[in-house]
């Protein structure tokens, strides 16, 4: 068995805790959906990419992090293996460049946020979307807990904070005062107050904004000393747009070796998943071990981790298969998408994430003991 991770594109850059929450947003504001039509075009279908009797290659729209913490966990405890997956894990800058080399037939597979996957689907229809991590929106709006703010359409009247314009959240913001029959920069004022720390902190703890809008990591950072407590008031509809999906292309599907790798790579992740919802301190000591240096700071770590496994969806009646997100989920996002101009055609949704591919698919990932890798979990310290 072979899990290695190879870095494609600048290199990887020395970090302490802040460092880590200023990549993560970097990682997720290229998800931005106008900046994701650049660089699509002139790619074409090709081969099948490294898949077979090779081993498995999947690229990552980020290096390894908390935030691919059930990957994190199946290296740690050899699902992997367990699973007879041979896969090499390739680090990338950005999920942009994932999708480009899926589109040219570089690379079988590959995780990238669903606003990259759903404008490179509207772009070349080949593309699968299998399952995602995690299974739910990454951007929120939130507020003070005390705040009196209930909706969205009670921020009338008042600032809601961003980190920066064209960050990753305002497709989010801009769908999000849209339907709540108010609009930017009119009814409400959107205030860049900088990437989450402590000048934003203060910012929100001051009263300068009365919301703010951002990825989860953000907000993790924002709560990690207990000084803010936050209210989610995302609509609901909003939630269920994912974040960093597992995407393919039908003609990898159609080789049945690829595909059985691919599943179990996905089932090796689940467990994880798993493993880290029965067990959230021993999940930060397998994660603080593989990437020491995002928990340089314990308090945004532990929060950093409690707040991954919870948009996990992992429950404990363990119905749903964790990654699995529907079609109407993508609908969202693509409606999303148009909204903002980043889509211009009418991607079929069923196409995409349907058919029956992605639920076959997560039925059989979803396919192994669920109580034992909890039992396994509950008895393991981390170590």
């Amino acid at each position: 068995m072979r899990v290695t991770s190879t870095l494609i594109g600048p290199g990887s850059h020395p970090r302490l805790a802040d460092q880590a929450r200023v990549n993560m947003r970097k990682l997720l504001r290229a998800a931005a959906p106008l900046v994701l039509v650049a660089g699509l075009a002139g790619c074409g279908s090709g081969g099948d990419g490294a898949g077979g009797d090779d081993g498995l290659t999947v690229m990552l729209s980020y290096k390894k992090s908390i935030y691919w913490l059930p990957m994190l966990i199946a290296e740690d405890q050899g699902y992997f293996e367990d699973e007879g997956v041979d896969v090499q894990f390739e680090e990338t800058n950005g999920s942009g460049f994932v999708t480009q080399q899926l589109i040219a037939g570089n690379v079988p597979a590959g995780w990238a946020g669903a606003p990259d996957a759903a404008v490179a689907f509207s772009k070349d229809d080949n593309l699968r979307a299998l399952m995602c991590n995690p299974p739910q929106n990454i951007f929120r709006i939130v507020v003070p807990d005390d705040s009196d703010i209930e909706s969205v359409e009670d921020l009338e009247g008042k600032t809601l904070g961003i980190a920066e314009a064209g960050g990753g959240e305002e497709p989010i913001v801009n769908a999000s005062l849209e339907a709540a029959g108010l609009q930017r920069d009119a009814d409400v004022r959107i205030l860049p107050i900088g990437d989450a720390g402590p000048a934003s902190l203060n910012a929100i703890l001051q009263g300068q904004v009365d919301a703010y809008a951002g990825s989860y990591p953000d907000i993790s950072t924002l709560t990690a000393d207990g000084r803010l407590q936050t209210r989610d008031i995302t609509p609901e509809q909003y939630n269920a747009i994912p974040g960093d999906c597992l995407v393919t292309t039908a003609d990898a599907l159609e080789d049945d070796q690829v595909r059985d790798q691919l599943v179990g790579m996905a089932r090796a992740w689940a467990r994880g998943a798993v493993f880290a919802a029965e067990n959230p301190e021993a999940a930060t000591t397998i994660a603080c071990r593989v990437v020491p240096q995002e928990c340089e700071d314990m308090d945004f770590a532990t929060t950093y981790v409690k707040d991954t496994i919870g948009l996990s969806g992992v429950a404990d009646d363990a119905d749903t298969p964790f990654g699995h997100v529907d079609d109407s989920a993508w609908q969202t996002t693509f409606e999303v998408l148009a909204e903002s101009g980043a889509i211009t055609t009418d991607p079929d949704a069923g196409t995409f994430a349907g058919g029956g591919i992605a639920e076959q698919f997560a039925s059989d990932y979803w396919d192994f003991d669920i109580a034992a890798t909890r039992e396994e979990a509950r008895s393991s310290d981390g170590n």
